[in-house]
């Protein structure tokens, strides 16, 4: 079954040709799954980079207000430039659940603060791999307490295919009568990150 495919993939670094192979099949596969269960897949452009150096260049290329998510396990695998609409990853370290991870973060709506979106991408990332847990991307612990503890709570409150639609944009919440840690992933970035530094 074919589905949309509007992601275009570039190597910033020499690939072989079975890296190349591999790294679109990924993709492909990603945006297979994310088609399946939210109907859409990315437009975002994805970057594929090798080894650290590389990818802290593309990182302080793109320094400045908070327009990208960035989830860093000491490593930077992957970050996700809502702005200019790119998708990098560090390809030589890269699972798929990386990449999983980031496309659904090109799905997600703009409109949403920095750490709901992160807090959504967490969440489908892991409930879309379930079956196959052994791709899915390490995490360190303050993850679940930033991100993932508040939004499946939230998502017991209102239901998988309602928060599906809601981290699209197809739905709202009035966040205010939401639970306080629930509200938190709702406030600006600037005062969310401010009350939660102890936790990282």
């Amino acid at each position: 079954m074919s589905y949309p495919s509007k992601c275009e993939v570039s190597f910033l670094t020499g690939a072989t040709s079975e890296e190349v192979e591999k790294v679109s099949l990924w993709v492909e596969h990603a945006n297979k799954v994310i088609n399946d269960y939210f109907g859409i897949v990315t437009s975002f452009d994805v970057l594929i980079c090798r080894g650290r150096w590389e990818m802290e260049v593309q990182i302080i290329s793109r320094k400045g207000p908070c327009t990208f998510s960035i989830y860093n396990d000491t490593k930077f695998v992957g970050i996700t430039d809502y702005r200019l609409e790119e998708i990098v990853i560090r390809c030589d370290i890269a699972r798929f659940g990386h990449y999983l991870h980031e496309l659904i973060h090109g799905i997600i709506s703009k409109s949403h603060t920095n750490q709901l979106r992160e807090g959504f991408a967490w969440y489908f990332t892991l409930k879309l791999t379930e079956r196959c847990r052994y791709v899915r991307p390490s995490y360190p612990s303050w993850v679940d307490m930033l991100y993932l503890y508040p939004v499946n709570r939230l998502a017991e409150i209102v239901g998988d295919e309602f928060l599906r639609d809601l981290a699209v944009g197809k739905a709202s919440i009035q966040n205010d009568l939401l639970p306080r840690d629930i509200q938190d992933l709702f406030l600006p970035e600037e005062v969310f990150y401010s009350k939660k530094r102890y936790l990282r």
